[in-house]
C-alpha cells in the first residue's frame, strides 16, 4: 500500500513540475529530493512532499497554504486536508474591485461652484472597477511575516455620469474644456466621462493579531501614481422617438497622469478601499479645478 502511494505521490510531482521545467530558459535542476531515516523528501516550486515509511501519515503533499496527509489507519486510507501558515509577508492588493468615483473641489467640498455646474455627478451612478493584476510583496520583519511593503499594478477604469445635459467640449479660443448644453430637443438619458489607467500603489500594510496565521484584520496605505491608457465622452438621447448616442474621443484635458494616496483595510471577506488623487480631474488651468475620489470594496482577492 505504502509504495503505492509512493509511486502516485512521485507522480504528482512529475505533472505538477513539468510547467516549470519547460518554462526554465536555462537547464538546472528545479526538483531536489532528500532521503534520511526512512523518510523521502521532494521539492519543486510551490510543491513539497514528504513520504514517511515509519509513519502512520505516509504521504504530505504540500501546494501553497494547503497539505494533504494521507493516512493509513487499520488497513485503511484517508486523506486529510490541512492549513500551512505561511512563512512570508503577503499582502492584500491582487484582486477585483469595485466602487463609486466623485471628486471635491479645492476646499474639500462636493459642492459644485455655479459656473462649472456642468460636472455636477450623478454619485449613485458613477461606478469605478479595478483588476489588480500584479503584486509583490516585501517583507520588513525577520522573525514575523504581519509587517510589509506591497508594490503593485492594477488597471482601472472610472465612470463619472453626470446629471445635466452638457456635453464636454474643448474651447477653440482658450482651450479649455467647457460644458455646452445639448439641443433641448433631445432627451438626454445617459451622459458621462469614461477614462482608464494602469495605477501602481506603493502601500504599508499591517496585519494583526501577529499569532493568528490566517484571519488577520489589515490595514495598509501609501501612495499610488497612475497612467492614463484611454478615454471617451458618451451621451445617449432620444429625439423625435428615437434612441441615439454619440461617443467622443477627443482630448477634453482629462490629466494624463494622476497621482494619490490610498488606504486598504480589512478583515476575512469584508474588505474596504479608498483613494483621493493630489492632482486634479483635468489638466491644470484646462478645466475646472476637482480632486477626483473613490470609495468601494475588495470582492475578489487572488
Amino acid at each position: 500500500m505504502k509504495k503505492i502511494f509512493t509511486i502516485i505521490t512521485l507522480s504528482i510531482i512529475c505533472v505538477l513540475s513539468t510547467s516549470n521545467i519547460l518554462a526554465q530558459e536555462k537547464t538546472k535542476s528545479i526538483v531536489t529530493v532528500e532521503e534520511k531515516h526512512g523518510k523521502s523528501i521532494v521539492k519543486a516550486p510551490g510543491v513539497k512532499v514528504e513520504v514517511d515509511e515509519f509513519n502512520d501519515t505516509i504521504t504530505k503533499i504540500t501546494i501553497g497554504t494547503r497539505r494533504f496527509e494521507i493516512i493509513e489507519d487499520y488497513n485503511r486510507a484517508r486523506v486529510r486536508m490541512v492549513r500551512v501558515p505561511r512563512e512570508k509577508f503577503k499582502g492584500h492588493w491582487a484582486g477585483c474591485d469595485i466602487g463609486f468615483n466623485g471628486y471635491l473641489t479645492a476646499d474639500f467640498s462636493t459642492d459644485i461652484p455655479a459656473e462649472d455646474n456642468w460636472m455636477d455627478l450623478n454619485a449613485s451612478k458613477s461606478v469605478t472597477f479595478s483588476i489588480n493584476f500584479l503584486q509583490y510583496n516585501i517583507g520588513l520583519q525577520r522573525h514575523k511575516n504581519n509587517f510589509g511593503m506591497v508594490l503593485g499594478a492594477g488597471w482601472t477604469f472610472y465612470n463619472y455620469r453626470t446629471d445635466l445635459p452638457y456635453t464636454f467640449e474643448r474651447d477653440p479660443n482658450t482651450g479649455e474644456t467647457i460644458g455646452v448644453p445639448v439641443d433641448p430637443a433631445r432627451s438626454v438619458e445617459k451622459n458621462k466621462i469614461t477614462a482608464s489607467f494602469i495605477n501602481i500603489p506603493l502601500l504599508f500594510e499591517w496585519q494583526i493579531p501577529a499569532s493568528e496565521p490566517f484571519h488577520r484584520f489589515y490595514i495598509s496605505a501609501g501612495p499610488y501614481c497612475g497612467f492614463k491608457l484611454g478615454s471617451h465622452t458618451k451621451i445617449v438621447y432620444k429625439e423625435d422617438g428615437d434612441r441615439s448616442k454619440d461617443k467622443g474621443r477627443g482630448d477634453i484635458n482629462l490629466t494624463p497622469f494622476q497621482y494619490g494616496a490610498m488606504v486598504r483595510l480589512g478583515y476575512r471577506f469584508i474588505n474596504l478601499y479608498a483613494s483621493y488623487n493630489f492632482s486634479t480631474f483635468y489638466t491644470e488651468n484646462r478645466g475646472p479645478e476637482l480632486y477626483p475620489f473613490t470609495i468601494g470594496l475588495s470582492l475578489v482577492q487572488f
